[in-house]
């Protein structure tokens, strides 16, 4: 099955400015039959990528993907294979320093007092008071200057606040004398009331320029960052002061910082002080976002009550709320959805803009704001508490992004056994993060597994979460798999010899010697 092409009429004007721009296209590839994974080929849409014109050198193209870039790319470095000239201009002002807090001052010893005779010791049988259950801490709300409480979650952008304005994908250069020029995509997460924590990536962004290294293995909830499985970073943290936002990354060799002033442009800095490169922001989007439905497909939710859901709350501009789930239940199909997390810059973990799709309400796919995370196995885009996803495709809060889940459902026999199991390949954002996934059971509170369909839920977590465009497409299911019967063939090995030979000559023992001349 082709995925169907999501139209971009909006970006006509990429081809009028193809002189400079960027624009790498990827041909649409159908799926392949069932005894080979359902993902071998990534069937999403083309990238397209536009540049501002270079004033000293022009920014190399992104490497094929589905994700696409909005706005300009950053300012470029310099282009030679050397470090740039101390005379670069100088770095924005980093913000003072915190003063430490002053040790507090012990309090002075009480007077000794006459001991007085101990008071005679009650009788066992009398049972001691419970101590008064203390009421738990309410916190404050952290109103955004529009007077939305961030700790629930602000839904739109102009109520984000300060923070969410600095927080973001930036896209600059950085050099080493290994390495020479290349590209670092920076990942920056607020975390409430100034704090801030960011993933450098050499190489790019996740799906621009940085790609998965592995498949992840099944039960790990946890890489360390240094994972050979993982892309390599730099993780840093920092601080929004009067003179802007100053992270640092100490993991950099070299020691590395990284400031903006008004989260649209940046510098990148070595330990001293001195410039390496400029940074701008980038806004990228799914290459999927508006996908339309193919032919036979069923709409499930297009912004109005289809009749398909049940439990349907909209918001008052058209968009669907958490906790519908369908009317339909269906056992093999392709599901399209789009959607939006919340701004939590406090809340962290499964507290972060919690939702999932829950597949036959047995098998989810979790929702979560895990943009610039290490990925676990409990954040977007896993099989909940079973695979994490092979690469953390997450884009900010506040941004729309898109799954498209492919599931066959496991088989069964006629007594009701399980005889194969389901399989489950996962687009993030149009990039593979699950690939062909055999679904050994059911995950979370997901229902028991059965030989019947069960509906799609789309999970109620408490927090904000709002989806569109929703559609679903039945599939053929699975093919039984059979073992082979037949022995797998005797290896046969080649014999090398002087470089020039002549056809080789076949002896009895399967073993192919070249006759040379």
């Amino acid at each position: 099955m082709s995925l169907p092409a999501s139209p971009r009429s909006t970006h006509g004007h990429v081809w009028s400015r193809i002189g400079w721009g960027l624009l790498f296209l990827t041909a649409s590839t159908p799926l392949v039959a069932d005894d080979t994974p359902v993902s071998a080929v990534n069937p999403m849409n083309a990238q397209i990528v536009e540049t501002t014109p270079a004033t000293e050198r022009p920014m190399p193209p992104a490497p094929n993907s589905p994700v696409m870039m909005d706005d300009p790319a950053p300012a470029p470095a310099p282009a030679k294979n050397e470090p740039p000239a101390a005379s670069q201009p100088a770095p924005m002002e980093t913000p003072a320093e915190k003063p430490m807090a002053t040790e507090k001052a012990k309090p002075a010893d009480k007077p000794r007092t006459v001991e007085q005779p101990k008071s005679p010791a009650k009788p066992k049988s009398e049972s001691k008071p419970k101590p008064e259950n203390k009421p738990k801490p309410v916190e404050k709300p952290a109103l955004s200057p529009t007077g939305v409480d961030l700790r629930k979650g602000a839904t739109k952008v102009e109520d984000a606040g300060h923070d969410y304005t600095l927080q973001g994908e930036y896209m600059t250069w950085d050099w080493s004398p290994a390495k020479g020029w290349q590209l670092l995509g920076i990942q920056v997460v607020a975390r409430g009331d100034g704090d801030f924590e960011a993933l450098a990536y050499p190489g790019g962004l996740p799906g621009n320029g940085v790609g998965p290294r592995a498949t992840m293995p099944n039960h790990t909830p946890i890489l360390e960052p240094t994972s050979e499985l993982l892309p390599p970073t730099w993780q840093g943290t920092g601080i929004a002061g009067p003179a802007g936002l100053v992270i640092d990354f100490c993991q950099h060799p070299e020691g590395r910082q990284f400031i903006t002033r008004d989260g649209h442009s940046g510098q990148w800095l070595r330990r001293d002080g001195t410039l390496v490169a400029h940074a701008a922001k980038w806004h990228r989007r799914s290459q999927r976002e508006g996908a339309l439905p193919p032919a036979g497909a069923i709409s499930l939710f297009d912004g109005t009550d289809s009749g398909q859901l049940k439990n349907l709350k909209l918001t008052p501009d058209g968009l669907m709320e958490i906790g519908s789930e369908t009317k339909g239940q269906w056992q093999n199909f392709h599901l399209h959805a789009e959607f939006k997390t919340p701004f939590m810059p406090f809340a962290t973990s499964q507290a972060r803009a919690n939702s999932g799709f829950y597949l036959q309400k047995r098998y989810e796919v979790q929702v979560l704001d895990s943009f610039g995370l290490i990925p676990q196995f409990n954040d977007a885009a896993a099989i909940y508490r079973f695979k994490m996803p092979d690469l953390n495709m997450s884009f900010p809060p506040l941004v729309w992004q898109t799954y498209d889940i492919q599931f066959q459902a496991p088989l069964f026999d006629k007594d009701g056994k399980k005889i194969q199991n389901g399989r489950l390949t996962v687009w993030h954002n149009g990039v593979v993060v699950q690939n062909h996934v055999s679904l050994e059971n059911k995950t979370g509170g997901g229902s028991k597994e059965g030989p019947e369909a069960l509906p799609i839920l789309f999970q109620n977590h408490g927090n904000p979460v709002h989806f569109r465009n929703i559609w679903l497409q039945e599939l053929a299911p699975q093919t039984l798999e059979v073992p082979s019967l037949n022995p797998a063939p005797t290896p046969i090995t080649l014999t090398p010899c002087a470089p020039q030979c002549c056809e080789p000559v076949r002896h009895h023992r399967r073993t192919v010697r070249l006759r040379c001349r």
